[in-house]
């Protein structure tokens, strides 16, 4: 791919095809980072980690925001971000919390045995789309905040991609 660079002196970017990076940070707790998103709506990144801790950076030095537990022996297998809060999602629970931390909700069902993955898509934006090492994808109603549809997948599902058409 195109990797471009920004030069301050002449004040625009110029492909470089080069990947540069600008800064690093490690991970809290000392345990693997599981899950990566970038904020669609505050200049933040967000990491999960295997421990069910979650951590929020901005800034090109990665500068520590906001670190918050969501879960206890659960690791965080995807995190998106909404206009309301993040949410992170483990093996058997989806919690959506406020960017400072406090909790909004935590949903667990007997449908959510080993999830995986999820997705916002455009067509329905109340709508996440929920998938995993099982055989049903859940599609998850945040207004309601209840399983609004079970969707039979004959396998597993371990990434949700959309796709415009």
């Amino acid at each position: 791919g195109q990797f471009a660079e920004f030069s301050p002196a002449g004040g625009e970017y110029q492909n470089t095809n080069e990947f540069s990076p600008l800064s690093h940070v490690l991970g809290d707790g000392g345990v693997g980072i599981s899950a990566l998103a970038f904020d669609a709506q505050e200049e933040l990144i967000w990491m999960g980690n295997q421990a069910g801790h979650v951590t929020s950076y901005y800034g090109t030095q990665l500068e520590k925001y906001t670190s918050f537990q969501v879960s206890r022996g659960e690791g965080v297998r995807s995190i998106l971000t909404t206009e309301r809060g993040i949410l992170a999602l483990t093996q058997t629970r989806l919690r959506c919390q406020i960017r400072r931390g406090i909790p909004v909700f935590t949903h667990h069902s007997a449908n959510m045995l080993e999830m995986q993955c999820m997705l916002r898509y455009p067509q329905r934006p109340t709508q996440v789309l929920m998938g995993g090492i099982q055989d049903k994808m859940i599609s998850f109603d945040l207004e309601k905040g209840k399983e609004s549809q079970l969707l039979d997948t004959g396998g597993s599902c371990a990434v949700l991609r959309y796709h415009g058409r």
